[in-house]
């Protein structure tokens, strides 16, 4: 273990999915063209707006999340009051195919992360090296953007202790248990989870769901009278991500104070398409933080020019099993 004198709040980790590739995750790119081929398969209109986009915004074929953005623009401009004064050539099916699609996405997403999850390749026990930057006063602060579950498997197998703010009897948000002082980490998942569901009894109203994190076990395990959503808790672009219910805007909070009282932020594979995160690191910067910056893109030139911007040019699995995060902490 990395021997240092660091408290919880001296540094702090945030991992984006270039975190998780490496485990056996897709990248963002891969993500989108294997969510392509699943909704064509669905139905072959979802095909006809990937198409009809991609004429015009070949990102879409890059970023999914670019998808989700002309997918509520089209939805915007082709109804009431917008189509009074902007016209578009667009059939009525297509603009079917674009109202369903958006409701397919999140459902399908999930599938395709689950399943390579439970491909015999997927590996993210380098995820709990971790652990090598356990602080020597409370718990290493750990925020990430991804809706896997890889370090949770990981901090598992290695029986690292991992709190992601949920009960682990009652299975339900309880913040409170991120007081907990023994060593370990704190998992916040900014952008929800693959275990994240709605639970209710059957006479409860599906507006009044309770979030709970359920592994597979955990549903086996659930009483016949209980309801759970088949769709996990994922929060999906486009625009802002902000949610302000919770756990979401706690764990949102929790993250902007935290980056702004850290030393130092270690950025794993994140690739900086999320503006209120950008906002967060942006300030900490003006703050005098220091951002380590770890991907395999290049530098972040919004922050290329500031000095308390480090860049190292690894995969996750370098940067944490051969410790190469180290020689910026001595700057």
């Amino acid at each position: 273990m990395v021997n240092n004198c660091y408290s919880s709040s001296d540094r702090i980790f945030l991992l984006g999915a270039g975190a998780s590739v490496d485990a056996g995750m897709p990248t963002v790119k891969d993500l989108t063209s294997d969510l392509r081929n699943r909704l064509r398969a669905i139905r072959p209109e979802f095909e006809q707006v990937f198409e009809l986009i991609e004429k015009k915004d070949p990102s879409v074929v890059q970023n999914y999340e670019r998808l989700f953005e002309w997918i509520h623009l089209l939805l915007k401009v082709c109804n009431v009051p917008f189509n009074k004064l902007i016209h578009t050539d667009i059939n009525n099916s297509i603009i079917n195919g674009t109202a369903d699609i958006e409701m397919a996405v999140s459902g399908e997403i999930a599938k395709l992360l689950e399943g390579r999850q439970a491909d015999p390749k997927y590996d993210p026990n380098y995820l709990s090296a971790l652990a090598d930057y356990l602080p020597e006063i409370g718990r290493l602060k750990v925020f990430s953007l991804n809706y896997d579950c890889c370090l949770e498997d990981a901090c598992r197998s290695a029986d690292i202790d991992l709190i992601t703010g949920f009960d682990p009897i009652t299975k339900k948000w309880n913040p409170s248990f991120f007081q907990k002082q023994e060593k370990g980490i704190n998992l916040y998942k900014l952008h929800g989870s693959l275990r994240w569901f709605g639970v209710g009894e059957d006479d409860q109203s599906r507006c009044h769901l309770t979030l709970m994190e359920l592994q597979s076990e955990d549903i086996r395990n659930l009483s016949l009278n209980i309801e759970i959503l088949q769709k996990p808790r994922l929060v999906l672009g486009p625009g802002n991500k902000i949610q302000p219910d919770d756990p979401f805007i706690s764990l949102f909070c929790e993250f902007q104070s935290s980056i702004m009282r850290a030393h130092e932020c270690v950025i794993i594979g994140y690739g900086g398409g999320d503006e209120h995160i950008n906002n967060a690191i942006s300030h900490a910067l003006d703050a005098g933080v220091k951002i380590i910056d770890i991907n395999t893109r290049g530098p972040n030139g919004r922050y290329l020019a500031d000095a308390h911007y480090h860049y190292l040019n690894q995969t996750a699995q370098n940067a944490l099993l051969k410790k190469n995060i180290l020689p910026w902490n001595k700057n």
